[in-house]
């Protein structure tokens, strides 16, 4: 069993228990596995679907098959739907009035017409999608790089969607956040919005975006169709329009701000023409380079095996513009970046046949690298602030201040510290220390701040003293100049022996919180985990 079988199971079992579901069945009518059978012990095993079979359940998890021919639908013969969507609902009838069904699915069940249709005509049967799971990535490897999600249904309505991950180490805290009806991030579980709720790709892209106008002020929200001109498609060639993108329908090709760039057939080319009041062509194809455009591009795509943009969907995405002389400045600033990438490649290909010109290259090295370092680390850091707290990355407003009592705080350092060693007997990960829970940047200015080096040497005693300097070579950790604050970033790589706190206390990084473990819980762990 991979990973994501595991986890799956363990959510399973958390949701179970927590609601005390005590009549179990899994529905296996799949070729692949998509749950760890160790993880979750189910009561039965059902391998068909017939109406001899008069049980109910109060947990069923449906492992359904994909990619499957299309027949009448069982409430409506003159309407064709999925083989598997028949499954499910047959599936359906073996849950007893307070029961939750689980199917693994396909994506296009909920944002496809089609989709769409099919639920709704569930509800008119009284089976409603409550619960919307991202599964986790790389499911099936090697069989298929597919990645379905898994749906919860009941027999009565909530008012809102909860939405979750399950690729995480925490189900008991999603699970808790559904039964309690709390809202914390997607990670966790989140109460949104039905009708607003479209993918969990489109959701993370809102709170990035949301981010950017946090950080930047001057950022605005559109969605594409409010800054563009046209939007145009062709079975032959464009003609060249002024101020204009080409965004790719299918494929992993660049967004382009010229037609002389265009590297693929026009037919699978979206050209855009941009008010250019709004939003310059140089900038927009800038912008789909950035972690945050390729979010955006990659959560358009539809279909399940030949992911495509369409038009609808190009239309209604989402960007995040800055003023027309912001964007003129970050232009020109690519350009000069651009001229530097020519002349480090020329450069290094006349190294070889010029040996003395290698002093000359070093000694200008350092002054060029320098400030683009730093520049580059600040950019890094707020990426890391606009996606939020997770499984690897915490943010502490201080190291050792109380903003309450504007006092030292030895618990407040401890809040600090035990993350690290959490990161350190997990996967890694990332502490910002100068950075409120809600991504506000405060800087540690005013965490009795006398110097760098001063600060940085009080951090690395209390390292010392509390974790020990056996782990120094796994915590990377500096100071940098973020928006005008200094912002302390603790880089942490996953350790191969356990790691303690005051060398009795042992914690884990979950998602995003991190646990203190003890006793057998702790036993199990250490002997799953380390090597040693």
């Amino acid at each position: 069993m991979n990973k994501g079988q595991i986890q799956i199971g363990r959510f399973l079992r958390v949701f179970s228990d927590t609601l005390g579901l005590k009549k179990t069945a899994l529905l296996r009518l799949s070729s692949f596995e998509s749950v760890d059978k160790e993880q979750m012990q189910f009561d039965e095993t059902l391998t068909e679907l017939n109406k001899e079979t008069e049980k109910e359940f109060e947990m069923v998890f449906a492992d359904l098959p994909f990619g499957m021919k299309r027949e009448p639908f069982i409430y409506d013969e003159n309407r064709k739907v999925n083989q598997n969507w028949n499954l499910l609902t047959k599936g359906l009838e073996k849950i007893n009035p307070n029961g939750t069904l689980f199917a693994v699915i396909e994506p296009a069940v909920y944002f496809s017409k089609p989709g769409k249709d099919f639920l709704e005509a569930l509800e008119t049967k009284g089976y409603f999608a409550n619960l919307f799971l991202n599964a986790p990535e790389k499911l099936y490897l090697p069989q298929t790089a597919f990645n379905p999600i898994v749906i919860g249904f009941q027999s009565h309505k909530m008012d809102d969607l909860f939405i979750a991950e399950i690729d995480n180490e925490n189900p008991e805290l999603i699970v808790n956040n559904f039964k309690e009806k709390e809202s914390d991030n997607i990670q966790n579980g989140k109460w949104v919005d039905r009708k607003t709720f479209v993918t969990f790709q489109k959701a993370k892209i809102e709170n990035e975006i949301g981010g950017l106008q946090t950080q930047y002020k001057d950022y605005r929200h559109y969605r594409l169709s409010e800054v563009a001109i046209s939007i145009n498609l062709t079975r032959e060639s464009f003609h060249d329009l002024p101020n204009s993108v080409y965004i790719p329908k299918i494929g992993t090709s660049k967004v382009v701000s010229s037609i002389n760039d265009i590297r693929v057939k026009h037919q699978n080319i979206f050209q855009v023409q941009l008010n250019p009041e709004l939003v310059l062509s140089e900038y927009l194809a800038l912008f789909y380079e950035s972690d945050l455009g390729q979010l955006i591009l990659s959560s358009l795509s539809t279909g399940s095996f030949i992911p495509n943009i369409t038009k609808s969907s190009i239309e209604d995405s989402q960007l995040a513009i800055p003023p027309i002389a912001e964007q003129k400045i970050l232009i020109h600033t690519n350009q000069k970046l651009e001229e530097l990438q020519d002349t480090v490649n020329e450069l290094k290909s006349e190294l070889s046949l010029n040996p003395k010109s290698a002093n000359t290259i070093l000694e200008k090295f350092d002054s060029i690298v320098s400030p683009l370092k730093k520049l580059s680390s600040e950019d890094e850091i707020l990426s890391l602030i606009r996606k939020g707290e997770n499984k690897k990355t915490e943010f502490k407003q201080t190291f050792s201040k109380n903003v309450h009592t504007s006092k030292k705080d030895k618990e407040i350092e401890k809040s600090s510290l035990k993350n690290i060693v959490g990161f350190l007997n997990a996967e890694g990960g990332t502490l910002l220390i100068g950075v409120a829970d809600n991504g506000e940047i405060t800087g540690v200015e005013d965490d009795f701040f006398k110097s760098n080096d001063k600060y940085l040497l009080n951090f690395k005693n209390a390292l010392n003293t509390k974790i020990g300097s056996e782990f120094y070579p796994l915590i990377d950790f500096d100071l940098f100049q973020v928006l005008d604050k200094h912002v302390l970033r603790v880089d942490c790589r996953p350790s191969q022996k356990a790691c303690f706190y005051d060398g009795n206390e042992f914690y884990v990084r979950t998602n995003p919180a991190t646990d203190k473990l003890e006793g057998r819980q702790l036993i199990e762990y250490v002997k799953r985990r380390f090597k040693e």
